[in-house]
């Protein structure tokens, strides 16, 4: 058994960094190296997080202390960065999206298989507190039998992003919201349903100056029967909730403006009946996938169920999106 994991760490601006700051405190996090391609900002970010700098990206994959990467960069560097440094020998955690394609997405899993390393995506909002309880209360039986859900998550931001940004561009991040923000509630929804077995839906700009999406609105079939509308937007007030329907009541978590999580008992005709507020513990969500990253190291855990289901997600953007294109129901699945 491994005790220590030397990590080279790759993106140090923007989510990098703040992805650095949730982490930082955990003794499992032990930075070697730090990756940027402008030395002046690799040297800032060395001497912040008292590692070595390094600006290119083959000399930090030839560094021997280093065993593993931590990629936190734009989306469409994913599959490059992370193809390279498992062919090296090192393990990966790739902040979501895994790729931005399903061709990408397999060749990283089947690679990270023949090289026998992890490859961990950070698929961190499965973690939170609330979808585990709400987890908890659907294998319990609390709503009877589930019917449909509704996931809702967005902002106004691509209404302000500019062409020097890499979020400003559609081969950068096919999607837009559904990139950035639906595969969190894709991997959610996942977690929750099990199997998705059809894919439907609308991604398109309609407000934004950018040339990626600025809003999507999919419907996700799963095997049993449950269906899953997820809709995300760069173009309206920021809201995040989640609505679970079942044949004997539903779950309701909403962020804003008061954050909490509900279940509605069933009721009878058209009187709702009170609600009952749930607890959940409030959780360090990052931190949590990225423990398991290293444990999954340093116990030579070479499970593949985190980059398989985050491949499942990165297949429900793929056929969202060519369903947009051709208007066909993108069957995933018999």
């Amino acid at each position: 058994m491994c005790t220590t994991v030397r990590l080279g760490w790759v993106g140090v601006r923007g989510y990098g960094k703040r992805l650095w700051d949730s982490i930082k405190k955990s003794p499992l996090c032990n930075v070697v190296a730090c990756l940027h391609p402008d030395i002046q900002v690799a040297n800032e970010a060395a001497t912040r997080m008292k590692c070595l700098p390094f600006a290119e990206l083959d000399d930090l994959l030839d560094c021997k202390e280093v065993d593993a990467l931590v990629i936190s960069i734009p989306n469409k560097y994913h599959y490059d960065y992370s193809r390279r440094a498992l062919e090296s020998g090192k393990h990966v955690f790739v902040e979501k999206p895994l790729t931005n394609s399903v061709a990408e997405g397999e060749m990283l899993v089947r690679l990270s298989i023949e090289k026998s390393r992890v490859l961990m995506v950070g698929h961190n909002y499965r973690k939170s507190g609330f979808l585990k309880r709400m987890k908890k209360e659907l294998e319990n039986g609390r709503i009877g039998k589930i019917v449909a859900s509704e996931f809702n998550m967005g902002h106004g931001g691509g209404l302000k992003f500019k062409p020097h940004q890499w979020r400003f561009h559609r081969e950068e991040y096919p999607g837009g919201p559904l990139n950035m923000l639906g595969t969190h509630l894709i991997d959610a929804a996942n977690n929750l349903f099990g199997k998705p077995k059809s894919v439907s839906g609308i991604v398109k700009n309609m407000y934004a100056d950018t040339t990626a999406e600025d809003m999507s609105l999919i419907q996700v079939c799963y095997q049993n029967g449950v269906v899953a509308n997820i809709v995300n937007l760069y173009n309206s007030a920021s809201t995040e909730f989640i609505n679970i329907y079942g044949t004997n009541g539903a779950l309701h978590f909403k962020r804003w403006p008061v954050e909490g999580l509900w279940l509605q008992p069933k009721d009878i005709d058209c009187n709702c009946a009170p609600y009952e507020a749930l607890t959940y513990e409030e959780n360090n969500t990052a931190l949590e996938i990225f423990e398991d990253f290293i444990r999954a190291i340093q116990e030579n855990t070479l499970n593949q169920t985190n980059s398989t289901q985050a491949l499942e997600v990165v297949r429900v953007m793929e056929a969202a999106l060519m369903f947009h294109k051709t208007g066909k129901l993108i069957q995933l699945c018999d």
